[in-house]
């Protein structure tokens, strides 16, 4: 059984579309960091150089977000890990991950 994801979009509009390829799919993740005080400001930098970051501060002390962009589903978890082996990192979550086409992603745009 083939399983296909709609974006919101096609889900609101019920238009029909044809399968992306894989090599159309963008992956977006919301990684969630937890730091000691000492070690923000290293793993934000480290954060910040990864490929594709934003960089969102939270109400929270000691945690902050990643917003990651990919064509490739592995960076997600590879940025995970990274983060990981910062001084100072706690805790890496990924909290949400999710594909959407790069033509869709470019019409919302």
């Amino acid at each position: 059984m083939m399983v296909s994801k709609l974006s919101r979009r096609e889900l609101v509009s019920l238009h029909p579309r044809t399968p992306a390829r894989a090599s159309d799919i963008v992956h977006i993740a919301s990684l969630l960091v937890q730091t000691t005080h000492e070690g923000m400001m290293l793993a934000k930098h480290a954060a910040a150089a990864l490929p594709g970051a934003e960089i969102h501060d939270t109400a929270a002390p000691g945690k902050f977000v990643v917003v990651l962009e990919s064509s490739q589903e592995r960076a997600i978890a590879d940025a995970a890990e990274l983060l990981l082996q910062v001084a100072g990192v706690l805790t890496v979550s990924i909290v949400t991950h999710m594909m959407e086409s790069a033509a869709d992603l470019q019409r919302e745009a």
